[in-house]
């Protein structure tokens, strides 16, 4: 199976390196996320810059992302602009048993491992970045046709308060208290 990026390219040889700090920069962009069959993912410009500390019996990567991603807004099918911005931890630990932790900021490699491939890291860290609701920061940013036409069908009202069962009121005023 030919795949279409390079996954050679998202991995760092660690066992040639010295103990100490190491800095790796890495670029993703939309021929990376073709393997993963993500089509809602356009216009990828993510910048990882990866910080290992190597020591005698682990590595400590901390991971930087930075960039954006054009997606499509929830409410009025238009693509906008989503700025991604997020830190992420892995600790790899070395051990003869490579079953693997529960904890999803450990990995756990084989003595015999020289390289650390991050692709499928790389792929969660961007996903995770991902607001879940996907849509223009102001609703003023919004295809203003898309969102009169919504108005109009009745399932939408920007202006329209939504009416609130008063045996939850209460519990409105709690939540909203400081």
């Amino acid at each position: 199976i030919e795949t279409m990026t390079n996954k050679k390219e998202f991995e760092i040889p660690f066992s040639g390196l010295k103990l100490g700090s190491h800095s790796f920069d890495f670029k993703i962009e939309d021929s990376f996320f073709e393997d993963y069959k993500l089509e809602e993912l356009n216009n990828v410009d993510v910048s990882i810059a990866v910080h290992l500390e190597k020591k005698t019996n682990m590595l400590v990567l901390k991971f930087e992302l930075a960039g954006q991603i054009a997606l499509i807004c929830d409410r009025c099918t238009d693509q906008f602009i989503q700025p991604i911005n997020h830190d992420f931890d892995l600790i790899v630990r070395f051990s003869d048993i490579t079953d693997q932790s529960d904890n999803e900021e450990l990995l756990i490699l084989s003595h015999n491992d020289h390289t650390i491939s991050l692709d499928d890291y790389f792929h969660e860290f961007v996903l995770l970045s991902l607001p879940t609701k996907r849509a223009h920061s102001d609703i003023e940013d919004c295809n203003q046709e898309t969102i009169s036409k919504i108005e109009e069908m009745g399932y939408y009202s920007s202006e329209e308060e939504i009416e609130i069962d008063p045996r939850w009121a209460d519990l409105k005023k709690i939540k909203t208290k400081k």
